[in-house]
Order: structure tokens, then C-alpha cells, then sequence
């Protein structure tokens, strides 16, 4: 007993002679602009209140993530404990992360401190060889632009492009572009991606149109285009089969960058500017139009203007009528239709004025100038529109009678013939009813029925409070219930639909989250609940179809039916174990 006591004592002196550490460490030194990298604070002990340094440098994808562990080596007892991050850098530079801090019993301890130097692009790999050397040369993004030297409110569309030869999964985007200095416009793409295909050093690439818009500079000079960053799943194929024989993939995630870009935005010339030059910027069309040239006092001509073509015409103010005091108008009456196309903006805007002359003469409305710049042809073009003359004839009696309107639609005038309703002077036409609502049919219902529903509502309030009725379950019903009912419903695209019913399956049953909606956290899930092998396969399979139209160009509505009723198959299958 003794010799027991003796030794436990010894051990425990070993363990508390053992000098506690605290260390900071990184699986990268050098990394490349927006890539990945592990950062670790180790403790050989068990501590609390740990506080870590400042990571404004980077951002945290993931983190602190803490871990402890006990072993026990030659009769000595070791601990340790450690808290990850996972880091990607936002600019280049050498950047200091400085220590750490723990308690250890007491004691605040801290850790060292590191340096990272940030570099344009990844250091290169040591073999060209490697499945993500592989995958980087097979998988990239650009950002097209139709004119890298624009002028002052000159419109170009951008265009980011992903290229792909070997199978990719939905990317995530790391980092959204900015546009300081422009004004832009996103083109609707649709539900998916347009898939196209191009050559490039006779290699073929399977081509996934991101994100298009039009930008429109707003000043001079260089104007940065922040960098779009995507995180990519890429498909590496394995040596490994699986259940039926095929070769199986495993994932790995590349992080594709459109860089940083600079435009030279030219300011506009100062030779041969009009005066009313207002900034429009474009091909443009100018026309203005008097329906009538002869009217009679208090009746009414309409007088508008049209700017059309394609250019910044959002941003186009339109000139203005100078109207004679003698003829009364109001407010103009303003449309427009603008549309993003091929060309950019291009579109319609439009003003129309209703002029009621209140006295007879003869009245000038002058012409206006229209002036904008043409960028092709390096010039300003400036369009004169006519002035018109407006002839009123009859007798001037102000405002006092009627107003004749000409050309108005039902939108224009909404006319109530009789808008007040005579007071009435006597009950002769009211009657009394001899039949009392007190101790009536009517009566009693409107007392008993409230109180009947008081007590239901108080009894299904004590059964759900002692576990006898699941009332969520009950109104949801089960998960593949939901993630059916969701799948019947859902009215985007259907291979889309079709994972998240799945995702909405998963979580319902297993409360597998969304972000662990991967290949092998599913099948992990799917053992450990002792599911078919069959089974798990056909999940894979709907898995992979659904992720691969999203970048595919081959026609696969005529399976889609059939892989929904597949997915329903297989959910009410699932809903068993």
C-alpha cells in the first residue's frame, strides 16, 4: 500500500515539474491572396479564458474550434489543449499575429507571436502533379469587360466568367466585387447559370456565366474593380470503387480570385461642350410634339417630349417647356421604360404636358436642345427641337367655365357624379323588430361557444405540457411529410428543389445543418443509422445529378420527373430507420 501511495505521489510531482507551454503555430508561412491556411494555440495543460489576438488581417472561416486531450507516457501523465482557426488572407504584405493569452491556475500565460507574408498568388506547390496543382489548372475565373478605357458616363459591361474541364460543384462566394466610383446594374441570369463552351490553347473549357452587369464610370481618373473570390469544390477522381464498381471522387475546395482590376476612365472633352450639356452620355434620339396647333379658350392640347437610345439614360434629366403665363399647365406627366440588354441600358423617357389656354391669342412655345456625347464618335451632337405655335380662339372667360379635355384617357380623369347624399329627415321608411337577442339561439351560442373553446385550448395546453401530444409534430408531420410537401410546392428549379427537400430531410431527421450538407458528412449520418448500402447509394446518385446540372448544358428534363419521384422514394424509405 505504501509503494502505491509512494508512487502516486511521484507521478504527481512529474506532472506538476513538467514546464507548461503555450505555442502558436501555422500550416503556412507564406500564402496567396485570399487563400486558406490553419492557425493553432497549443497548451500542454488544461486552461480557461482564452483570448485571442487580433485577426483583422484576415478573415475567420471557422474558429476557435477547442480541443483537449489526455495521455500517458512512460509514467508520465500529459495534457494538452488547443483552439484552431481557420484563416484567408485579405491583402498582400507580411502580417504579425500577435500572442495569445490563457489562465493556467491562476497564471496567465502567453503564447508566441507569428508572421505571415501574404503573396499575390500561391507559393507554387512542390509538384505540379498534386490533385490541387491539377484542379487550379482546370479551374479558374476571369472578368471580361467591354472597354477597359471608357469616358465619363460611358457604359461597359463586365462579365465574370468560370471556366471549368473537370467536374465542379456549386461554388460559394468568398468575397462580392465593389464598384467604387461606378454606377451599375445587374442583368437577371436566371435561375442557373448559362453554360457555353470555349477553347483555349486548344484545351476545351465548359464556360459558367456568374454574374453580369453594367458599370457606368462617374469621374476620372483610375477607378478600382475589387476582386470577385469564389471557394470551389472540385471533383478529384480516386483510385477507390464504390458499391457497383464505378471510381469514386472525393472533394477538394480551390479558392478562385478575378484579382484586382483598374480602369482609366477618360473625363470628357472640354473642346466644343454645349452649355446645356446636362452629361448624357450615349446614342441618343430627341423629339417633341404638339397635337394640336388650334384650340378654343378651355379646351386642352397635350405638349410632350422623348428621350430614347442607349447609354446612361437612367441618369438623364429632361429639358423643360418655358410655358406662357396666359396658358395654364400642369404638372407633366412623366413614363418611362428602360431595359438591361446586350448593349446595356437602353430604353425610353418621356414627359407630357396638358396645356388649358384661358384666353384667346396666339401663344409661342419655343424649342428646346437636347445635347449629349457619343463615345464612338468622340463628339458631342446636339438635337434642336422645333418651336410650335398655338392659336386659341373664342371668348376669354377665365377660369369660370367648363374645361373641355381632349385626348384624356381613364387613367388621366376618374369623375364621381355624386359624391354627397342627402340627410335623411324621417324614420318611415326604418322598422322595428319585436324579437329580443337576449336569451336567443344566437345569444347562447355567442355566450357557450367562446367558454367551450377556453376549456379545449386549456386541456391541450396540459397534454402538450406532459409530453402526451407533439403539437409541432403534429401540425408538421413527419420529416419526409415536410420535405415532400416542400418538394410539391417549391416552384424553383427542380433539381435545385430536389437537394434542398433533401437538405430539409436531413434535418428534420437527424438534424444534419445545412453547412455539413457534404458527401461525407451525409454518409457518416447514413452508417451510423445503419441504412442500406443500397440506399446510401441511390442518395449519392440524386445528390450528384442534381449538383451536375447546375453546370451542365445537356437536356435532362425528360429524367426529371423521374429522379423526383426517385427523391420521394427514397425519403419515405429513410423515414423508417
Amino acid at each position: 500500500m505504501k509503494k502505491n501511495l509512494l508512487l502516486l505521489f511521484v507521478l504527481f510531482q512529474s506532472v506538476l515539474l513538467v514546464a507548461q507551454t503555450f505555442s502558436a503555430i501555422t500550416n503556412k508561412n507564406k500564402v496567396g491572396l485570399n487563400e486558406q491556411f490553419n492557425l493553432t494555440f497549443s497548451l500542454n495543460a488544461s486552461g480557461d479564458r482564452f483570448v485571442a489576438p487580433n485577426l483583422s488581417n484576415f478573415t475567420v472561416l471557422a474558429g476557435p474550434s477547442s480541443s483537449s486531450s489526455t495521455s500517458m507516457i512512460n509514467g508520465k501523465v500529459t495534457k494538452e489543449t488547443s483552439y484552431s482557426y481557420r484563416l484567408r488572407a485579405k491583402k498582400m504584405g507580411v502580417f504579425t499575429i500577435y500572442p495569445a493569452k490563457i489562465n493556467v491556475k491562476g497564471k496567465k500565460l502567453q503564447s508566441n507571436s507569428l508572421s505571415v507574408q501574404v503573396l499575390k498568388s500561391s507559393p507554387k506547390s512542390s509538384s505540379n502533379n498534386s490533385p490541387e496543382a491539377i484542379a487550379k489548372s482546370n479551374v479558374f475565373i476571369e472578368l471580361h469587360l467591354s472597354n477597359s478605357n471608357p469616358y465619363v458616363g460611358e457604359q461597359i459591361i463586365a462579365n465574370y466568367k468560370l471556366y471549368f474541364s473537370q467536374e465542379v460543384r456549386s461554388p460559394e462566394l468568398l468575397e462580392n466585387p465593389t464598384y467604387t466610383g461606378f454606377w451599375h446594374e445587374e442583368f437577371d441570369l436566371g435561375k442557373n447559370y448559362p453554360i457555353s463552351e470555349e477553347y483555349r490553347k486548344g484545351k476545351k473549357y465548359q464556360v459558367a456565366t456568374l454574374k453580369k452587369l453594367v458599370l457606368i464610370p462617374q469621374r476620372s481618373g483610375k477607378l478600382p474593380i475589387a476582386g470577385m473570390d469564389l471557394e470551389v469544390p472540385v471533383a478529384i477522381s480516386t483510385n477507390q470503387r464504390d458499391f457497383f464498381g464505378r471510381r469514386t471522387s472525393r472533394i477538394i475546395n480551390i479558392i478562385c480570385s478575378t484579382g484586382d482590376k483598374n480602369l482609366q476612365v477618360k473625363a470628357l472633352p472640354k473642346e466644343g461642350k454645349p452649355s446645356n450639356f446636362s452629361g448624357a452620355v450615349g446614342v441618343f434620339q430627341f423629339t417633341t410634339k404638339l397635337d394640336r396647333d388650334s384650340i378654343q379658350t378651355n379646351e386642352s392640347a397635350n405638349l410632350s417630349l422623348r428621350i430614347s437610345g442607349n447609354g446612361n439614360i437612367r441618369m438623364i434629366d429632361l429639358p423643360a417647356f418655358e410655358i406662357p403665363n396666359d396658358i395654364e399647365a400642369y404638372e407633366p406627366k412623366y413614363k418611362e421604360s428602360i431595359n438591361l440588354k446586350n448593349v446595356g441600358l437602353s430604353g425610353y423617357k418621356r414627359e407630357e404636358y396638358l396645356l388649358i389656354p384661358r384666353n384667346k391669342g396666339t401663344y409661342k412655345i419655343g424649342g428646346l436642345i437636347f445635347s449629349y456625347f457619343n463615345p464612338s464618335k468622340k463628339k458631342y451632337i446636339s438635337i434642336e427641337s422645333p418651336s410650335y405655335t398655338l392659336s386659341v380662339t373664342g371668348s376669354s372667360k377665365g377660369t369660370t367655365t367648363a374645361v373641355v379635355l381632349n385626348n384624356i384617357t381613364k387613367e388621366d380623369v376618374s369623375f364621381i357624379g355624386k359624391d354627397i347624399l342627402y340627410i335623411k329627415t324621417s324614420l318611415k321608411n326604418f322598422s322595428t323588430s319585436e324579437v329580443l337577442f337576449y336569451r336567443s339561439s344566437l345569444f347562447w351560442t355567442l355566450l357557450l361557444v367562446p367558454l367551450f373553446l377556453v376549456i379545449l385550448v386549456f386541456i391541450m395546453m396540459l397534454l402538450t405540457r406532459n409530453s402526451i401530444i407533439d403539437i409541432k409534430q403534429l401540425q408538421k408531420g413527419s420529416a419526409s411529410k415536410q420535405a415532400i410537401k416542400y418538394l410539391n410546392k417549391s416552384k424553383t428549379d427542380l433539381h435545385t428543389t430536389i437537394e434542398n427537400s433533401l437538405q430539409l430531410f436531413m434535418f428534420k431527421k437527424w438534424n444534419l445543418k445545412r453547412s455539413k450538407f457534404n458527401k461525407e458528412d451525409i454518409l457518416s449520418v447514413l452508417k451510423n443509422k445503419q441504412v442500406d448500402e443500397i440506399l446510401v447509394n441511390e442518395f449519392n446518385q440524386i445528390i450528384e445529378a442534381c449538383e451536375m446540372a447546375r453546370f451542365t448544358s445537356v437536356e435532362t428534363q425528360a429524367n426529371e420527373q423521374d429522379l423526383k419521384d426517385q427523391a420521394v422514394r427514397l425519403m419515405e424509405k429513410l423515414e423508417n430507420y
